[in-house]
């Protein structure tokens, strides 16, 4: 079996194994309000405090991963008063 393959295979399962090698691959370090709940077996953090290059990685183990029970993504943004949106 391929290397690859085998270690994707291997760390499907967990979750924070899997997330770290992903930012490897992309030269970023995993960001540690992911790593802060995953010990209660939790993913749970701010999306707006995320750049758009955390979320390639992020994305891609929760697609395989079947270790978590429990996801939350939170965003606090509002629109201000007085927006149009024209």
């Amino acid at each position: 079996m391929i290397d690859s393959v085998k270690l994707r295979r291997d760390t499907a399962a967990d979750f924070f194994s899997h997330y770290e090698y992903l930012c490897a691959l992309q030269d970023s370090v995993p960001l540690p309000s992911v790593r802060a709940c995953l010990r209660e077996g939790v993913l749970d953090f701010n999306a707006d405090r995320l750049r758009i290059v955390d979320w390639a990685p992020l994305l891609s183990t929760l697609k395989i991963n079947k270790d978590l029970p429990l996801v939350s993504i939170k965003s606090f943004f509002q629109p201000w008063l007085g927006e149009t949106g024209l």
